[in-house]
């Protein structure tokens, strides 16, 4: 590619049905061609680390796109044809200015990573729980005050990192995701999380354990110094067996 900032208007006839990635990453691309739509037979478009303001709506035609990396952009939206990409399985759009996802990206219902962090988002689709085989959701670093209550129906979800937020709780439903490992929700605007939230299994399960652990140890020492008993092994007996 001679000139990076630009990829040719008309993508030449020879590439058409031939190749199964587009790789034009770390360019200064300002603009994808609306004949990028032609690609029918691509799998992976790597576009990261470039200057794209906006994608083209003809991104609707790439029916076998499996990977769409756009990260480190200046995108402020999505198109609403995204919602098109039946295939796409990892959608990477983070490191840019989105402001808002279209709700079409709820029809993803391959889609198995959705990675939107350090954005400006304020919300997610309130129909995100519809992606059901979604196994990681990367939302962290953006400006979200909720999470949809339709989260819970992710059942596949694995990874869930939210953290860097505003958020202020974290939605009951939180406790259907049977399949979640990990769960990353700090540096947020939370004073409790809910208490349905015991019954998740596994590591995440464990960690909660440790909040109520910790959360009993400071109320108990709070009690403590407000009746000006200092002992600290009577706190440790107490946190022990409470």
């Amino acid at each position: 590619m001679d000139d990076k900032k630009s990829i040719p208007h008309d993508i030449p006839r020879k590439w058409l049905n031939k190749y199964d990635e587009l790789d034009c990453s770390n360019n200064q691309i300002i603009s994808l061609p609306e004949s990028i739509g032609n690609l029918s037979s691509i799998q992976v478009l790597d576009c990261n680390n470039n200057q794209l303001m906006k994608f083209p709506e003809s991104i609707r035609s790439l029916s076998n796109l499996q990977v769409l990396c756009c990260s480190f952009n200046r995108l402020t939206s999505l198109p609403e044809s995204i919602g098109n990409l039946s295939s796409l399985e990892h959608l990477y759009c983070d490191v840019n200015q989105l402001t808002k996802l279209p709700d079409s990206i709820c029809n993803l219902y391959n889609l198995q990573g959705l990675y939107c962090n350090d954005n400006q988002l304020t919300s997610l689709p309130e129909s995100i729980g519809s992606l059901s085989n979604l196994q990681e959701l990367y939302c962290n670093d953006n400006q979200l005050t909720s999470l949809p209550e339709s989260i819970g129906s992710l059942s596949n979800l694995q990874e869930l990192r939210c953290y860097k937020n505003q958020l202020t709780n974290l939605p009951g439903s939180i406790s259907n995701l049977s399949d979640l490992q990990e769960l990353y929700c700090f540096e947020n605007q939370l004073t409790n999380l809910p208490d349905s939230i015991r019954n998740l299994q596994g590591n995440v399960a464990n960690a909660f354990k440790e909040y109520l652990k910790i959360k009993k140890e400071i109320e108990i020492k709070r009690i403590l110094n407000e009746q000006l008993i200092l002992d600290l092994d009577t706190v440790s007996i107490i946190v022990l067996y409470y």
